[in-house]
């Protein structure tokens, strides 16, 4: 297992490099099964992502709320290839998280929606993105103690906008897929790959406590 992630990992970011695109991509990886986190549940992260000329590595903390809804927050950083010059820059997000379907006896899939805003901000200028997804899940145990396997999945709509020089007002679909494997009761790694008008992927670890 640890072979084929290591290999899935490489292949990611060999997959993405590759990529080539006129203006980086601003946006981010969902990194979030459908399975909604307990009341009061916290769960903090460090992620990577690399997209088109773009790359943005943060932290991330969620929280439940009860009702099946949980809230993330990010800050980070990020670097944008604007020509001539790269360029650094922060990125700030937050999501609201409904579990609208729970898996159960003769109900196989985790279901839920997801309504997110992400704004990346270079040199005063930002380039925002208010994005809705919809997320199916599944949980594999791997053993009594609750170490677990979910593979997820879904479909994105994303709005973009800003002002960044050279940015273009733009609403587009993505499709992503990827995993999240739970090692030990409270560490988790994730990997998640992102396509539509343009490819990017990502990886993260998670502590839940």
């Amino acid at each position: 297992m640890k072979k084929t992630i290591l290999t899935a990992i490489s292949f990611l970011l060999l997959f993405c490099v590759g990529q080539a695109g006129a203006f980086p991509n601003f946006t981010q990886n969902e990194f979030t099964t459908a399975e909604s986190l307990d009341p009061g549940m916290t769960q903090t992260g460090m992620f990577f992502t690399l997209g088109d000329h773009y790359r943005t590595f943060y932290p991330e903390i969620r929280y439940g709320l009860g009702a099946l809804m949980e809230v993330g927050v990010k800050f980070g950083v990020t670097s944008a290839r604007l020509v001539p010059d790269d360029k650094l820059g922060a990125v700030i997000g937050i999501d609201l998280k409904y579990q609208l379907i729970k898996e159960a006896e003769g109900i196989p899939l985790d279901l839920a929606v997801d309504l997110g805003f992400d704004n990346t901000i270079i040199d005063s200028s930002n380039a925002s993105e208010v994005t809705f997804s919809t997320i199916l899940s599944k949980g594999f145990l791997l053993t009594e103690r609750g170490y677990k396997f979910s593979p997820y999945g879904g479909l994105e709509m994303s709005s973009l906008y800003g002002s960044l020089p050279g940015l273009r007002d733009e609403t587009s679909l993505y499709v992503f897929g990827g995993f999240e494997w739970k090692l030990s009761q409270k560490f988790m790694i994730l990997m998640e790959l992102k396509t539509g008008d343009h490819t990017q992927g990502g990886f993260g670890i998670r502590f839940e406590y």
